[in-house]
């Protein structure tokens, strides 16, 4: 029983880790900062896994973290545990989200990005019935996998480590940590690098936010960066 409690513990953590991974590559530094562009066909996929896995609606994400850019740690910022504090903003970041996200003034942000017709049509999840589809999808495949209660589960876990786990950089990194770059914004943190594909190394962002490669130093290993050199070897990705 405890193997197997084990193991769906795992498949979660591995599942939001992939789309955590998507997060960092497509949504913050193609999509956002444009520091990289991905092969058509790796966007798909890429959209693909964000509607099922996630349900996040990607001008909304580059709207908020734009804004969070431009306004850091000051009045106007979407998530500043500086303003709110640090517990309010890893436990509540996903109501922040939602709540920046409805706002004219934070999707202006925004306002030059182009969404596919499948995210305009299939994978928009402010969609009626259609947007909802992916995470139920997603939640029956898991059904399907490991079994209902099993599925639900890991789908539930999921959910939890993908939320808090990136919570964790509009939070943690925001207070706690070590700079390389002491006028910038934001912390590094190397436990939470490890676990969000790169983007603990916050401090480092703040510095230079178009840089596609998170890491600075030589003990600073950016999971992200290692995708984007091994798409590149393929022709599936390059640096702008």
């Amino acid at each position: 029983m405890i193997w197997n409690i084990l193991f769906l513990l795992f498949c979660s953590f591995v599942l939001a880790q992939v789309a955590t991974l998507v997060t960092t590559l497509y949504l913050h530094r193609a999509s956002t900062h444009k520091s990289v562009k991905f092969n058509p066909v790796i966007e798909f996929f890429f959209q693909l896994i964000l509607w099922v896995t996630t349900g996040i609606n990607r001008k909304q994400w580059v709207g908020v973290h734009l804004c969070h850019h431009a306004h850091t740690d000051e009045e106007g910022d979407p998530h500043s545990p500086l303003l709110l504090g640090l517990r309010e903003v890893w436990l509540k970041n996903v109501i922040y989200y939602k709540e920046a996200a409805k706002k004219p003034e934070v999707l202006w942000y925004a306002r030059n990005l182009k969404l596919s017709w499948m995210e305009r049509n299939i994978f928009n999840f402010s969609l009626p019935v259609v947007g909802s589809l992916g995470p139920i999808i997603g939640i029956v495949a898991a059904c399907y996998l490991f079994g209902i209660w099993q599925g639900i589960l890991v789908s539930g876990l999921h959910f939890f480590f993908y939320i808090y786990l990136n919570a964790t950089v509009n939070s943690y990194c925001h207070v706690i940590g070590y700079k390389n770059f002491p006028e910038s914004h934001a912390f590094n943190s190397i436990w939470a690098a490890l676990s969000t594909c790169g983007e603990g190394f916050h401090n480092n962002h703040h510095h230079k936010p178009g840089n596609p490669k998170l890491s600075d130093k030589w003990f600073e290993f950016d999971i992200g960066w290692f995708v984007v050199q091994f798409l590149r070897l393929f022709g599936l990705a390059r640096v702008c």
